[in-house]
């Protein structure tokens, strides 16, 4: 066999592995072994569908039940919290938002916290709490793109594009970032801008 038919045997098998652990709901397909031919072991490295994943791809019921395995991982709590109110569900939300105020990292508790008043439709108090996300941890893409949130709902999108923008700094593949950049973008009219995130 060529080298270009291992390549597409190893690529076949990892994407076999991949589809499994999707449908399955594994979490992880880890250390297989595949033989492309005698002697020549193609490991698939291991698989690992996040709750980021799940929700951009518009799996909700299952991006929330991959969280609730991860009921320690404040991230997660966080984008379940996202894909409830994707499915109108305000209260499971504000339940998960909830648990991150409970949480014992100043940046995810005001996080929660400006989330559940944005729910509640106090955006100034929504505002506020995000800044202090960002104040508490300036590394915490979400705590941008919290601000980000806010600030689009308060018709500021010059705020709301630079929050973004940091939010997708310090997280590139966070996809929802780019997105609503992109929007705020085109709501300032910066279609250069734009472009690089739609």
């Amino acid at each position: 066999m060529s080298a270009t038919g291992h390549i597409r045997r190893s690529a076949i098998a990892a994407a076999a592995a991949a589809l499994l652990s999707q449908s399955s709901m594994s979490a992880s397909v880890a250390g297989t072994v595949h033989h492309s031919s005698p002697g020549t072991p193609t490991v698939v490295q291991e698989q690992h569908v996040s709750v980021q994943t799940l929700l951009e791809r518009g799996a909700l019921d299952e991006a929330v039940q991959r969280a609730e395995n991860e009921r320690d991982n404040p991230e997660s709590t966080y984008l379940a919290a996202q894909a409830f109110a994707k499915m109108e569900d305000g209260d499971r939300a504000g339940q998960q938002f909830a648990r991150l105020q409970e949480t014992g990292d100043d940046s995810w508790k005001a996080i929660g916290e400006s989330a559940t008043l944005a729910i509640s439709g106090n955006t100034g108090g929504a505002m506020d709490a995000a800044n202090r996300a960002i104040a508490a941890n300036g590394d915490n893409a979400y705590a941008h793109y919290q601000l980000g949130l806010i600030a689009s709902r308060q018709n500021n999108f010059q705020r709301a594009l630079a929050a973004f923008e940091r939010a997708i700094e310090l997280k590139p593949d966070f996809a929802y970032a780019h997105y609503y950049a992109g929007l705020a973008s085109q709501r300032i009219r910066q279609t250069a801008k734009m472009s690089m995130h739609l």
